[in-house]
């Protein structure tokens, strides 16, 4: 993926590199290419854009099952090693290179002399990195003193800890302690010579993917005391967004972690022989008898080596500078980092259907998705096409066994992360790059099943297409609500991959000889022209009307991640991501000449992150755009473009490349580049051309297959192609065919001028795949708004608006019809009108709105709908009319707006949403005060509470909190407002009458959704990080108990009378009942899905947990009963009663809406649509 999280997620991209010297790889003997890898370069971070590269140095094999590596303090997600920190938290198994969230870190080892510190999940080694070297299939350290020496095979890995004399040296095993922290694990002590373990984890992003992993260790020589600690473990938020400051979730468990303890004095070396496994410890105790057979480390660091010399030969450079031959080898080696090994050495896995299953093949897991399908994918088929081969069969095995193809799996669990439907890509760029033993028509079975059947949900919650259905009705995903985890809408980025998936669908059917299939995919393969805005030339999102948004076409700047219908980035940069017809794409805006300008403006920056309309190489949607120019008639751009992010973006140091690694998709595209080559279009088997970067290189695709590459006198400066010659033949193409068989030679004339003559003609630009003539929708400038666009009125008052045609950036005259209309009451006159407006110019009407003295009070919607006279659909524009009588409030549910920062007023007896309130960034909790009086949000982003007068909803006061404010709730009497601040684990209170705080209290980490006890004396808060709720007494602002519940503590509500406190657990799946007196565990309440808020009925009779499978799960707070889902919109995240309590309103956080569900029938009313991602409700009491 690229999910980076900063503020809400970590991105990737660079402004420059980090200056910093790494050790040194080895020098290699000849043909010894894993000598010039350098496991340290993509350790460190990239500056401000790119953040963490977060690649990992330790020990693994090509495609291996363990990753043997140092953790540091700031664990990068996936990586979990920061090059700048200076302490190692332990060595864990399992890592992911440059993942954008917290993944893997499984089993940290820990070796300590001395007495057990009182916190072993928080004991580090230091270390420096003159003390440190690594090199592929092997790492060491020297940390505080203890030797660490560690090498690696596919399921195993053995190590060497070399101690200081002790009779208490020790060495720990954080089992609870994985990088997204566990739901559960185990520790045992077998004998005096073994241990194993397990450890269960997963919600990678927020979702609700889950694994168990199984560890088997023997040592060399037997322990003499073993013991176990009590625990720490984690989960991440259910909606899978970070606020601006990383969390670390954790919670109580069985076993936090176990240690076994050496005699040294004698002898000061233990050795350590460890295996996993995902299915049972008797799967991790037979990989370790069938792969780890010596304790001897340098023993299987050499077979590690030799298993890479064989990978990374199969494409041989010479020439160049050393550390162009680092880079390229070390991207080389990155990319082949993963997909991973899954299954045990006799075959066994466990299957997304939770099963065990035996294959015949390896089997593979970790499928980084939209990362990898572009061009890593193509790489790994060419240069490994039995692995490569065994990767797709296990994909068509999890479609098999869970019921649909997945898309970015972690383990055996669904996880839906990130556009597309990139399983289709994946499975026809394989097969076109010469991976192809596996069953290609069941694999387009499986594809078609994926892209146009219904079924129940994979694992109960995975959509392999969400908006499947609306996509094949209109062509197209309407801009209206956020899916796969992306932090806005998302309509025109998912039917930008839908198209290219359709595409991958159509090339892999042709192979497979379904013309009938390959022609209904190609046709659909275009449906991205639905989304091209002639008027202005870009790729835009649209409604569900067909309208494209008014406004400039490239919404810049803001502090969100990306445009508004684009998962991060904007409009200027998915504008190409066409690579099935940019043909028809440059046509569109304006042909060659025209599209080539806009390119040329577009890469005057190269690396600036989601929100400005320049070039992102640090995210994977671009990677494509360079290329662009060979379909262009302007070659040499692509060479000079490619050439300046190779030397710009790219370099052998800690932060060296422009975005995370993803699991090696950043490296990959460097590695093709660095060849001149680039699979551009998804399936079809072909390369298009920049210039190499090598005088020689030799590409072994197996089975004869070979490309051969040179260009004399090439180098880093020298990247103009004067003269091209394939297999002896002079070409001015810019692409090359895929040969099926056999040698290909290359031979390059590169100069350090362009040649602007070659390569310039329409039969020298690579390929489009069209199916007919492509059909733009109609467009124009013109929009319609209406001023004032809010207007309050007494029951049998007029006001006057102005309905405005603004067609100011048209260049030609648009004439408009609009209509207005509303559910019922209000009055219009004109309600209607046609009018023209000139080029550059406006056109205005006047509108009288009436309000019946008869008309009740509350919030109005008055749609204004439009089209202009060449049939564009121009975007419905509103009227929010307030009817109420001097100093009346209305009956109302704020709802916060995470990504929008704004709450939206809704009229509770209406369903009809009043004028947004602007607040803080990162909206999160809301509360009302008992008098109805005032409005209290916490704004996670900017650290402070914003307070609404209710009386007009403005904003009446801003308050400075701690770091990242979580929630809000009020005393009954309303003279205090206590807040919840995340990020430094304390509440707050809040003076209602001077709007200042009061003095911090410390609570535990991360607190969460905090609630006071009825009662009134004392405050409730879940703390989401420590596993905890802490109860403070509002007396003496002090804690005075600590209640220990289950992984990671997020909602909290109360029966009525206090007695009991319900605290939902997300990473534990369940509901504790706690017995307040006795501040005693007494039921816990599985729910069998991850619980985000919560509230109790006015009655006691019920309690609502919302669930981010999409909806309410009833509870009965006597029995603990769990009733059947109450069915709201994805992402249902927050839950509040109405007065009275016939009422509840949940906030649908995926959907952006609230719903009403009428709690004595359980039935869902109709979603009011509010803002982006929101995420709290508070309503007000009568």
């Amino acid at each position: 993926m690229s999910r980076r999280l900063s503020g809400i997620f970590a991105v990737a991209a660079v402004t420059c590199a980090l200056a910093v010297a790494v050790p040194a790889a080895a020098t290699a003997d000849a043909g010894d290419q894993a000598g010039l890898v350098n496991p340290f370069i993509g350790t460190g971070s990239g500056g401000p854009v790119v953040g963490d590269v977060d690649a990992f140095p330790g020990a693994t094999v090509p495609f291996g099952m363990v990753q043997w590596s140092p953790d540091t303090p700031g664990r990068p997600s996936g990586g979990g090693y920061r090059y700048d920190d200076h302490e190692i938290t332990g060595f864990s198994l399992t890592h992911l290179s440059g993942v954008g969230c917290p993944t893997g870190g499984d089993f940290p080892f820990l070796p300590l002399t001395g007495a057990l510190p009182a916190d072993p999940g928080s004991a580090s080694l230091p270390f420096t990195h003159a003390d440190e070297s690594a090199a592929p299939g092997r790492y060491s350290v020297t940390a505080g003193g203890i030797g660490v020496a560690l090498a690696t095979g596919v399921r195993t890995g053995v190590a060497r800890l070399t101690y200081p004399p002790s009779a208490a040296a020790r060495l720990l095993v954080k089992v609870a302690g994985s990088q997204n922290g566990s739901a559960d694990a185990t520790f045992t002590a077998v004998g005096d010579r073994e241990i194993t373990g397990s450890v269960t984890s997963g919600r990678f992003c927020g979702q609700s993917n889950s694994y168990t992993v199984h560890f088997a260790a023997v040592f060399d020589r037997p322990f003499t005391a073993s013991g176990t600690w009590g625990g720490a473990v984690a989960a991440a938020r259910p909606d899978g967004r970070l606020p601006a400051t990383r969390q670390r979730l954790a919670t109580a468990a069985p076993v936090a972690g176990g240690f076994v303890t050496f005699d040294t004095r004698a002898d000061p070396v233990v050795r350590v022989r460890v295996a996993l496994s995902y299915v049972d410890v008797a799967g991790a105790e037979a990989n370790l008898r069938a792969e780890a057979r010596t304790f001897d480390v340098t023993a299987v660091a050499d077979a590690a080596r030799r298993s890479w010399d064989r990978m990374l030969d199969r494409v041989r450079v010479s020439g160049g500078t050393a550390d162009e031959r680092t880079q390229f080898y070390t991207a080389l080696y990155h990319a082949m980092l993963g997909p991973n090994v899954f299954s045990d050495a006799d075959g066994r896995y466990r299957g997304f259907d939770g099963q065990v299953h035996r294959a015949t093949r390896p089997q593979y897991a970790n499928f980084s998705g939209w990362d990898i399908y572009r061009s890593e994918i193509p790489l790994l088929a060419l240069l490994a096409p039995q692995e490569t081969s065994d990767m797709m069969a296990s994909l068509l095995r999890d479609a098999d066994e869970g019921g649909w193809l997945p898309k970015w799996p972690v383990a055996n669990g669904y996880t839906g992360v990130m556009n597309g439907d990139a399983a289709d890509p994946i499975l026809a760029g394989a097969y076109a790059f010469g991976a192809r033993g596996f069953d290609s028509g069941h694999a387009v079975d499986l594809m078609v099943h994926g892209a146009e059947a219904d079924g129940p949900p994979g694992q109960g919650s995975y959509v392999e297409r969400p908006s499947r259905v609306p996509y094949l009705a209109r062509g197209y995903i309407p801009n209206t609500q956020s899916t796969s985890i992306s932090p806005v809408p998302n309509g025109a980025s998912e039917t930008l991959e839908y198209a290219i998936d359709d595409f991958a669908i159509a090339q892999l059917a042709t192979a497979a000889g379904r013309s009938g299939t390959a022609q209904r995919f190609r046709a659909r393969s275009q449906n991205w022209a639905n989304l091209f805005d002639t008027a202005t030339g870009y790729i835009r999102p649209r409604d569900a009307d067909g309208a494209f948004p008014p406004g400039a076409p490239v919404a810049t700047g803001g502090g969100g991640f990306g445009q508004s219908g684009f998962q991060e980035g904007n409009a200027a940069q998915y504008t190409w991501m066409v690579p099935q017809n940019l043909r028809a794409l440059a046509d569109g805006i304006g042909g060659n000449a025209a599209a080539a300008a806009r390119l040329d403006t577009y890469f005057t920056q190269l690396n600036v992150g989601p929100n400005e309309p320049f070039h992102w190489q640090g995210n994977e949607p671009t990677f494509g755009t360079p290329w662009a120019y060979d379909s262009l008639g302007q070659p040499w751009k692509t060479q000079a473009t490619v050439r300046r992010i190779m030397t710009q973006l790219y370099h052998a140091t800690p932060g060296g490349e422009p975005g995370n690694d993803d699991v090696g998709a950043m490296s990959s595209w460097y590695v093709w580049a660095a060849l001149g080559l680039y699979p551009q279009t998804p399936g079809v088997p072909l390369l298009v051309l920049g210039s190499p970067l090598f005088p020689h290189a030799e590409i072994d695709a197996g089975s004869g297959r070979r490309i051969v590459i040179d260009a004399p006198g090439a180098a880093a400066d020298r990247p103009y192609v004067h003269a091209l010659r394939i297999n002896g033949r002079p070409t001015g193409h810019n692409w090359l065919p895929l040969p099926d068989r056999g040698a290909t030679r290359l031979d390059f004339s590169l100069a350090a001028t362009p040649d602007t003559q070659r390569g310039t003609g329409r039969e020298d630009a690579p390929p489009s795949f069209g199916a007919g003539p492509v059909r733009f929708p109609p467009t124009t400038r013109a929009f319609v708004t209406v001023h004032p666009g809010q207007v309050r009125l007494a029951p049998g008052q007029p006001s006057t608006v102005d309905v405005l045609v603004d067609n100011s950036a048209g260049t030609v005259p648009a004439t408009v019809t609009w209509q207005a209309s509303a559910a019922a009451g209000l009055t219009f006159t004109p309600a209607t009108a046609t009018v023209t407006a000139a080029a550059g110019g406006t056109a205005s009407t006047a509108m009288t709105v009436g309000a019946p003295a008869d008309l009740p009070s509350g919030f109005y919607e008055v749609a204004i709908h439009a089209s202009a006279a060449n049939g564009a659909v121009i975007q419905t524009t509103h009227l929010l009319v307030t009817v109420a009588r001097p100093g009346e409030t209305i009956p109302t549910a704020y709802v916060s707006n995470f990504s929008d920062g704004t709450v939206t007023p809704v009229d509770t007896r209406t369903g009809t949403a009043g004028p947004t309130i602007p607040v803080g960034s990162g909206p999160d909790g809301v509360a009302v005060t008992p008098d109805n009086g005032e409005v209290y949000i916490a704004n996670n982003n900017s650290n402070n509470v914003t307070v609404v007068s209710t009386v007009d909803n403005h904003v009446v006061a801003t308050v400075p909190v701690g770091s990242i404010a979580a929630d809000v709730d009020v005393t009954a009497d309303g003279h205090t407002v206590w807040v919840s601040n995340f990020g430094d684990g304390t509440v707050q209170p809040i003076d209602t009458a001077t709007h200042t705080t009061g003095q911090p209290v410390t609570v535990g980490a991360n607190p969460q959704r905090l609630r006071i006890q009825p009662g009134g004396g004392r405050l409730w808060v879940p703390n989401q990080g420590s596993g905890t709720v802490s109860v403070v007494d509002l007396a003496s602002r002090a804690v005075t108990g600590t209640v220990t519940v289950g992984a990671a503590p997020f909602g909290i509500a109360f029966s009525p009378d206090g007695r009991s406190a319900f605290v939902g657990n997300t990473g534990g799946n369940s509901v504790s009942i706690v017995d307040t007196a006795t501040l005693a565990v007494t039921r816990t309440v599985a729910l069998g899905t991850s619980p985000a808020g919560m509230a109790m009925a006015p009655d006691g009779h019920v309690l609502f947990v919302t669930v981010a499978t999409g909806g309410v799960l009833p509870v009965d707070p006597a029995t603990g009963t769990v009733g059947a889902l109450i069915p709201t919109g994805a992402g249902a995240y927050d839950v509040e009663f109405g007065p009275g309590g016939s009422t509840a309103w949940v906030v649908d956080t995926n959907t952006n809406d609230v719903r009403p569900v009428d709690v004595a029938t359980g039935a869902p009313g109709s979603a009011v649509t509010v803002g982006n991602v929101p995420d709290g409700v508070g309503l007000t009491k009568r």
